[in-house]
């Protein structure tokens, strides 16, 4: 199993850094580690990792039951009813702690200290997390075909007069009708002049008239995310809207081409940036190009003016060129694909040519 290899890798860590052992606290982290589920909000288990390769997951009386049935490779050390894991984690752990940093609350961190000296691990999980295997590349499109399929079945309905609303409620039927575990994010819907922003929530506008509507979407399944936006039409377009839509789709297929493992995330936004620009665009492109993805919706690599680390084999990122120009509107067209040895594969099938309803 990838996970027994991913928890002996991070032993590895032990050993190098001069810990005693690590904690690992992130619930996504430990679902990567061992995959025991996980809700996002607090910290409702403690996956420590100690010298000799011992592995042992801490869970209350809550999650024990569903943590038997799914942890892998671990032990698992079951609270008593009013014990917190913080206290069972002092009977087993050593002194030296190396911890995830950027996660811990201060509340956590202080009662940490009051039994172990915490180090910092910095970040050595989530570098793992960026490089995908190919289980994980198959849940990610997964998820993937669920999105196109839902979305597939909402365009059915659509029609001028749907609030922004409606839209997101027809094609979230469809995610969890197709089998979505959980929304990825927060799905968007952002229509005519509010489709330039970038992370526009749905409301109760009305569209029509021609407005372009950004559809940014994704769900989950076996806990991989999946993430794809496309621009479409309620009604007959303006002249300048369809220029912007071929400018971006142009910078988009530039990028998904030139896409290769050794090139810099910086690099590949250059791509894309560099035809918007010759379109007169570029300073409309307010964001990068894109990011990875994975159990989370937004992690490592980063593909912008700030990527300076090299892609490699196995990174799945988005490329997702924008144009948000105010009182007019917005286009943004997004795919996933996976680096590979040679190049690059596209995991989205969906359509991208200009759809008007």
């Amino acid at each position: 199993m990838q996970h027994k290899r991913r928890v002996k890798e991070l032993h590895g860590l032990i050993e190098k850094k001069g810990f005693d052992g690590i904690l690992v606290v992130n619930p996504e982290n430990i679902y990567y580690l061992t995959g025991a589920p996980f809700v996002i909000g607090g910290v409702g288990k403690l996956l420590y990792l100690g010298k000799g390769g011992s592995a042992s997951l801490i869970v209350t009386d809550l999650d024990y039951e569903e943590a038997r049935r799914r942890a892998v490779g671990v032990d698992l050390v079951r609270t008593k009813f009013g014990e917190r894991p913080l206290e069972r984690l002092k009977k087993i752990a050593g002194k030296k702690l190396g911890v995830e940093e950027t996660f811990l609350s201060q509340k956590f961190y202080e009662g940490l200290k009051k039994g172990f000296i915490p180090m910092p691990l910095g970040g050595a999980i989530e570098k793992m997390r960026e490089v995908k295997d190919e289980e994980e590349v198959a849940s990610i499109v997964k998820a993937q075909r669920a999105t196109e399929r839902a979305l597939t079945k909402a365009y059915r309905n659509f029609k001028e007069g749907m609030t922004e609303q409606e839209i997101v409620s027809e094609i979230e039927y469809h995610m969890r009708r197709e089998g979505a575990e959980a929304y990825a994010f927060e799905n968007l819907v952002a229509s005519g002049p509010r489709a330039i922003y970038p992370h526009g929530m749905p409301t109760a506008k009305k569209v029509g008239g021609g407005e372009g509507v950004v559809l940014d979407l994704g769900v989950k399944m076996s806990g991989y995310c999946s993430d794809m936006t496309r621009t479409v039409f309620f009604g007959r377009p303006k002249r300048e809207m369809v220029r912007i839509y071929e400018a971006v789709l142009e910078a988009q297929k530039a990028a998904l081409r030139a896409a290769r493992p050794g090139m810099t995330g910086k690099e590949l936004d250059g791509v894309a940036r560099e035809i918007l620009e010759e379109k007169g665009y570029g300073k409309y492109f307010g964001h990068g190009l894109g990011h990875g993805v994975g159990i989370a919706i937004h992690e490592g690599p980063s593909v912008s003016v700030r990527g300076e680390e090299k892609l490699v084999s196995g990174n799945v990122i988005t490329v997702e060129p924008g144009v948000y120009i105010p009182k007019l509107g917005g286009v943004r067209i997004e795919d996933m694909i996976v680096m590979t040895e040679k190049g690059s594969r596209n995991l989205t099938r969906f359509r991208k040519d200009l759809l008007v309803f």
